[in-house]
């Protein structure tokens, strides 16, 4: 079973450069199973690029998907009208949700009757079928799907895809505190390998300005996670004003009680049951390519304060490298809130006119033991860093000044 994020922001889409890493897209998920059944949960603005990416890769083949929605605000459905295998004949899709009190069929074409939208459903080419499910297990074409309650303002519900022989589950939208939804989810994340879960909020602000609001944080998400012994925790539904540093920050934190966490960012693929994970970065106009890691063994200098404010460093090897990441690896563990200095070494031998220091800004995102990568004998710590974190963002320690710099 593969998962690829095609959106992973809450509310609104934020198409601001400060989101660029995670992505501004609302929530939509591919599952595509080893038989190649195509499940999509939720309709928001990413499924636009997830149309796209579908007509590159089948052509003029039929296109048929089964399609799960966990509620229908704005944020979940928007993505219909731009979806653009609807419009095609040939193609075939099942729309299924838990909706109380009215149509499903007519609930998710409302959004584009006139005015709100310059054509009708009628317009799409494509078949397309509506089930209004209940609680119990659904078997479809080699996974079973089981969805559950969530608390969330006028409703929401949490799936289970199990398939391939991995688990993944997708709560989001929900709000911690009512004790009928808080066991559902932890019955529904139980023993799963990939976890997704609302983290729009602090958990300051649950207790605060955005108690009833109907969305979680990074804290109840660990919570479940360790509970109900999920694997990995995805956590999603980012905020429109949390940016990419932001973001970062929230991941580092849940990774000190949780070390298998991650932040949902648009182009993540997981591979289950093993859990490898890939990634493709977000080019304009909803493109994709694959982000280049480039392998290298250079000598690197790492600066950064700890958690007491005083000034440290260590000397070790850079392991790879891209676009907006680095792994490295030091003989001493790295505990820094803030952001640290990472000069790469490029030695005469390599460049003829001196020793080349290309200075750098990093968070560490995530770090773990290895063992012997200096061989230098005792266990060293590798540690994974997001570069360029914010524009104009300086190191905070001096550097011994190089024969040459790049900045």
């Amino acid at each position: 079973m593969r998962i690829r994020f095609w959106g992973v922001r809450g509310s609104t889409p934020t198409p601001d450069p400060r989101n660029s890493r995670y992505g501004g897209n609302t929530t939509c998920l591919e599952i595509r199973l080893n038989n190649d059944t195509l499940i999509i949960l939720d309709c928001g603005s990413g499924m636009r690029a997830l149309g796209k990416s579908l007509i590159g890769e089948f052509g003029e083949r039929p296109i048929q998907g089964f399609v799960f929605l966990t509620h229908f605000h704005w944020d979940h459905i928007q993505g219909i009208p731009f979806f653009l295998p609807l419009y095609r004949r040939g193609n075939g899709f099942l729309f299924h949700s838990v909706l109380r009190g009215a149509g499903l069929k007519e609930t998710i074409e409302g959004q584009m009757i006139n005015p709100y939208f310059p054509v009708d459903m009628g317009a799409m080419g494509a078949t397309r079928h509506f089930l209004n499910l209940d609680e119990k297990p659904v078997s479809l074409e080699g996974a079973t799907l089981r969805s559950a309650p969530l608390n969330h303002p006028q409703g929401c519900v949490g799936y289970r895809i199990e398939a391939d022989g991995g688990v993944i589950v997708l709560a989001t939208d929900t709000e911690p505190g009512s004790p009928v939804h808080d066991r559902s989810v932890r019955d529904l994340a139980r023993d799963a390998d990939v976890l997704v879960y609302d983290a729009q909020y602090t958990p300051e602000q649950l207790t605060g300005e955005k108690k009833g609001w109907g969305h979680s944080s990074w804290l109840e998400g660990v919570r479940i996670a360790q509970e109900s012994h999920a694997k990995h925790l995805i956590l999603f539904h980012h905020d429109p004003d949390s940016d990419d540093p932001y973001v970062d920050g929230v991941v580092m934190t849940a990774r000190k009680e949780f070390p298998n966490a991650w932040g949902a960012n648009e182009g993540l693929m997981i591979s289950l049951p093993d859990c490898t994970v890939s990634n493709s970065m977000k080019v304009g106009g909803g493109d994709r390519r694959v982000e280049h890691r480039y392998h290298l063994e250079l000598p690197v200098r790492v600066l950064w304060r700890d958690q007491k404010g005083n000034a440290r460093e260590a000397e070790g090897l850079a392991k790879d490298i891209s676009r907006t990441g680095i792994y490295f690896v030091v003989p001493t563990d790295i505990h820094a809130e803030e952001p640290m200095q990472v000069d790469l070494l490029l030695p005469d031998a390599i460049t003829h006119q001196g020793e080349l220091r290309i200075r750098l800004v990093a968070r560490a995102v995530r770090t773990g033991k290895v063992d012997d990568p200096l061989g230098t004998g005792p266990p060293s710590v590798g540690v994974g860093a997001a570069l360029n974190l914010v524009a104009g963002e300086s190191p905070v320690l001096p550097a011994s000044p190089p024969r040459r710099t790049s900045d």
